[in-house]
């Protein structure tokens, strides 16, 4: 309690110090997190981002260059200094776990966009943070845009597209654990056309991601399940992405845009002959056609393919044998799983006058998944799983602005209705069950009113839901280490959240200030478990069910403010309460942490910018406890301890040549080496350090 006291006492001091109070009104050419650029995600038209009432940010590209090599090298990374966004990392193959104010959880209440497209969260690392342009974060309720998922928020990671004279880059880099990172790219835009492509690599030897001593004090605890996947030997792994995007436009208004992002991944399961994923493929690709209607009409349609598989491989585990831990490394099972979507989407914004924007459109996606196992020996098949999502969704939302722009009122609609079909699970008494339709309405709202060029008010509202995960409704897996009890009498989860901010501008010292504080209630809260499986040691259990309500609310806190001509300060604070209000099964709930809803997360920056000298940033970090589960268990991972990091990352580019660029960087992650959790029973690597050169050659 005292650290964390301490802690919000000198982040408030650092706010005030650093609003000053005399110092004259310095130019910076160095730009922290951007909120004034974002203009389409947070409405899904091209609108200023000043004339919209819903709370967003946006990071950019300069902020992607000025952060330090992390250890976990996806987009996560880099959101994680804004107000109201908390990432826990599932280490090392997964995808960031992106919580937005306060409605934690992992797949079921953030939305996950490609170029502005849905996808599943487990795709989102198909993007290296090298091909990352930036990535936008839409807070409180999105569904009526985005459909389902949408409690917290959106978060869009934008493609790099190519520039005039790019050129070409070749990168190396190398850090802790015998992490080794190449990269190469090449790129321009000529008149009418534009590429980009590119190759990355990121491959090291690892590190224990399950500790055996972490699981052992599970396994005493009564947790046993744990033991059986701990990490005897690092987990090394393998990373290979390949991207490619072009674009091209006939200055008519017509313009056309594909982009092709392809990963290869492999990571050992810390134990011989165990594979967590054996060489999966994951591929998001993405096709846009633009036509503008003369001054009334723009017409958007894109489609893409996505796929990922996921093939890996158990041994027999580890346990304990007369008090030491022994592994059996005989090959148990064999998984496959698979997962197709084909997203199509048509959407025209009709410009009704000088000052309204009606936006129309259809969404469709169909997903395919597929589970088999397999005998680790004999290959015989023992275990088969597949189904069919249907999505379609229809929005409506209008914008109107009035008084030159100074009042700005929007208003949104969406219908989605989700089928599952096709579905047969050989673990099932029935495992052909019939089709089942789920469907609900969302809808947003909101409205700003710039007073002046120094004060502006904001205030939205908005509904999400989530329609649930297909797996709990359907599987009954009982092989592997993993087992599954369906529950298909699940109702789908809902939300509903209103914010009121203000954002205050002082141009006499470049100083941004923005507070936004929300409240929200999340119903029909879909809640998991993992047990122990009562009668397998080491086997775990997951049951799945709806708990009740839970009541969130909140203060967004950002500063950005200019010291000197090469020096910016930032300054991100968040004060959430995310509490369990209803609980009928298990009424002991009430009161606890929604889980991953930490009561408060932040950083504090500093920015150093002086080309023709040196380049830097440092950063300090931190976050409250959480809970892993919603009975919040106080239990080693399952209660995940605050913990504060400091990242620094010093670099500079140097002419060679007219043409050519040498760029060096020297990172440090973690400089106070925490081994905290991020994930259940995945721990952070600690410190990472890392050295990095590469040349540039522009054309």
């Amino acid at each position: 309690m005292k650290s964390r006291t301490c802690l919000l006492l000198t982040m408030l001091l650092i706010l005030l110090i650093c609003i000053p109070g005399s110092l004259t009104a310095e130019e910076t050419a160095l730009k922290s997190v951007h909120v004034e650029e974002m203009t389409v995600t947070a409405t899904k038209t091209d609108v200023d981002a000043d004339l919209s009432p819903v709370t967003a940010f946006s990071v950019t590209r300069e902020d992607i260059d000025f952060q330090p090599s992390h250890y976990m090298n996806n987009f996560g990374e880099y959101i994680r200094d804004l107000p109201g966004v908390h990432v826990a990392q599932y280490y090392p193959w997964g995808p960031p776990w992106v919580h937005m104010r306060g409605t934690g959880h992992f797949l079921q209440r953030s939305v996950y966009l490609i170029d502005g497209m849905p996808v599943h969260a487990f795709l989102s690392p198909a993007i290296h943070p090298n091909d990352i342009e930036q990535v936008d974060v839409v807070l409180g309720p999105s569904s009526a845009l985005y459909g389902a998922s949408a409690a917290g928020g959106a978060v869009n990671i934008i493609t790099r597209s190519g520039k005039p004279g790019e050129g070409a880059s070749a990168s190396v880099a190398y850090g802790s654990n015998n992490t080794f990172r190449p990269s190469l790219s090449v790129g321009d835009d000529k008149g009418n056309f534009n590429y980009r492509f590119s190759y990355s690599g990121d491959f090291s030897d690892g590190y224990q991601m399950k500790p055996i001593d972490g699981m052992l004090e599970l396994h005493r605890l009564g947790k046993t399940q744990y033991l059986k996947t701990a990490s005897v030997e690092d987990n090394d792994y393998e990373y290979n992405w390949v991207t490619g995007k072009m674009g091209w436009d006939n200055d008519q208004g017509t313009s056309l845009t594909l982009a092709v992002n392809y990963m290869d991944r492999y990571l050992s399961g810390g134990q011989p002959n165990a594979i967590i994923n054996d060489h999966g493929d994951t591929l998001v690709t993405n096709l846009k056609l633009t036509h503008d209607l003369g001054d009334w009409a723009k017409i958007t349609a894109t489609t893409g393919y996505q796929f990922q598989s996921i093939p890996s491989q158990d041994n027999g585990g580890a346990s304990l044998v007369a008090g030491q831990v022994v592994v059996d490394d005989t090959i148990k099972l064999k998984t496959d799983w698979d997962r197709t979507r084909v997203p199509v989407e048509v959407q025209g914004d009709f410009y009704l006058g000088q000052n309204n924007v009606l936006t129309a459109g259809v969404s469709l996606a169909r997903e395919e998944e597929e589970m088999y196992k397999y005998h680790g020996t004999t290959g015989a098949q023992t275990y088969r799983y597949e189904l069919t999502t249907e999505m379609t969704g229809i929005y409506l939302q209008d914008q109107m602005f009035f008084f030159d722009d100074r009042l700005s009122l929007l208003g949104g609609l969406r219908y989605d209705e989700w089928k599952y079909s096709d579905i047969y699970d050989s673990g099932s008494s029935n495992p052909t069950p019939e089709s089942v339709k789920k469907d609900h309405m969302t809808y947003r709202g909101g409205i700003k009113f710039r007073a002046n060029d120094t004060l502006s008010l904001h205030s939205s509202i908005g509904t999400a839901f989530w329609p649930g995960n297909p797996k709990w409704f359907f599987q009954n897996l009982n092989s592997g280490s993993t087992w599954r009890e369906a529950n298909p009498n699940l109702s789908p989860e809902k939300t509903w959240m209103a914010d009121l901010g203000a954002d205050i501008t002082l141009d006499r010292w470049k100083t941004l200030f923005k507070v936004t504080g929300y409240y929200g209630i999340i119903e029909d809260i879909m809640a998991y478990t993992y047990d122990a499986h009562p009668t397998l040691p080491g086997t775990t259990l997951i049951k799945s069910r709806n708990m009740g309500e839970a009541e969130i609310y909140g203060l967004e806190l950002y500063l950005r403010q200019p010291v000197t001509r090469h020096i910016s300060f930032t300054s991100s604070l968040t004060l959430n309460h995310s509490r369990i209000t209803e609980d009928q099964v298990n009424p002991a709930n009430v009161g606890n942490q929604l889980r991953n809803s930490p009561d408060y997360y932040g950083s504090i920056g500093l920015r150093y910018l002086r080309p023709d000298l040196i380049n830097g940033e440092i950063v300090m970090r931190f976050s409250g406890s959480r809970y892993y589960d919603d009975n919040n268990e106080d239990l080693p991972y399952f209660h995940m301890e605050a913990y504060e990091t400091v990242d620094i990352k010093i670099w500079r580019e140097w002419p060679l040549a007219p043409k050519v660029t040498l760029h060096t960087s020297i990172s440090g992650v973690n400089l106070l080496d925490k081994k905290y959790a991020t994930e259940i029973v995945y721990v952070n690597p600690g410190r990472h350090i890392e050295c990095m050169m590469g040349v540039r050659y522009a054309l």
